[in-house]
């Protein structure tokens, strides 16, 4: 028979059936089933962009499209790590950790701008709106300092730069934003920020090797570099001529934009191994969970 069992609320998101805790297991069914939903959202992209090939943009049609061609346009950005001309960038500054047995990089700032630009395959160009895109682009520049770097630099040969960034010129961009995040205001970020990457701008001569392990990595949609685009087709709501009356952007029916710097065997492997991963993962977390949530409760 069933037998009565006692339930016990214990303070901020805590609690038991019977004596025994809940949370965590529950936490890890649901990191589970997120993990097995990604991976059938990055199986299904897969499939998508299987099934669309690429076209010329001079007949590019309506609906979802892949074309493929340099990217141009008047509104350049300059990445802040390499100073790269670009239309989009991202910037990764990390830490790393070591909780008990848990160790790798945590991320503590990231920085990110884009802009519109336009695709030409040499049969003629297309408008883009990068907003709410997937990127899928290469590193341009990654280096770790500390302990636990493992090598030296890495710049992206294509981008031209003779030379990585001086040391100088990162400990600028890092004092630069920890002035940012002061200002802010959010007291949480700011400590947060201040303990685990601040303090050694002003503690150390060197603030990449004096205090910790750093890495930064940057990407970036590199102006007059090629790319694969997948979106949707639509109408320019503002074109400048005859030749610009359609733009590719994020479809309301069709969710996939992907801007890629990979090859296409490339972006597809890479969605295949993310999927296959992410499935088996998830899948194995919630078996795991709800085996241990199953057994404490049949417990007397």
């Amino acid at each position: 028979m069933w037998q009565a069992r006692e339930y016990h609320y214990h303070g901020q998101f805590s609690f038991s059936i019977g004596g025994h805790s809940y949370l965590v297991p529950l936490a890890g069914f649901g990191a589970g089933l997120a993990l097995f939903a990604n991976g059938f959202w990055n199986y299904r992209k897969l499939r998508v962009i299987e099934d669309t090939p690429r076209i010329n943009i001079r007949g590019i049609p309506m609906g979802l499209v892949r074309v493929h061609g340099k990217v141009i346009g008047s509104f350049l950005l300059t990445s802040p790590v390499t100073h790269t001309p670009c239309y989009y960038y991202l910037v990764r500054v990390e830490c790393w950790e070591e909780r008990g047995k848990n160790r790798g990089w945590q991320t503590v700032h990231t920085e990110t701008q884009q802009r519109t630009f336009y695709v030409d395959d040499g049969t003629g160009k297309v408008l883009i709106n990068p907003q709410s895109a997937e990127f899928d682009l290469p590193s341009t520049y990654c280096a770790a300092f500390g302990p636990q770097a493992r090598g030296g630099p890495y710049l992206d040969p294509s981008i031209g730069l003779a030379a990585s960034p001086s040391e100088q010129e990162l400990r600028a961009y890092a004092a630069k934003h920890r002035q940012e995040v002061r200002f802010a205001g959010d007291p949480k970020t700011v400590a947060r920020f201040e303990a685990k990457y601040a303090k050694a701008l002003e503690e150390v001569d060197n603030p990449l090797t004096g205090h910790g392990s750093y890495r930064i990595t940057e990407h970036c949609l590199v102006a007059e570099h090629a790319y694969d685009i997948i979106g949707t087709c639509a109408q320019n709501p503002q074109p400048q001529d005859d030749h610009d009356r359609n733009m590719i952007l994020k479809g309301q029916n069709e969710p996939t934009f992907v801007i890629s710097g990979l090859s296409e065997r490339s972006l597809e492997t890479v969605l295949k191994k993310r999927a296959v991963i992410k499935i088996m993962l998830g899948g194995f977390l919630m078996v795991i969970t709800m085996g241990i949530i199953i057994t404490n409760l049949l417990k007397p």
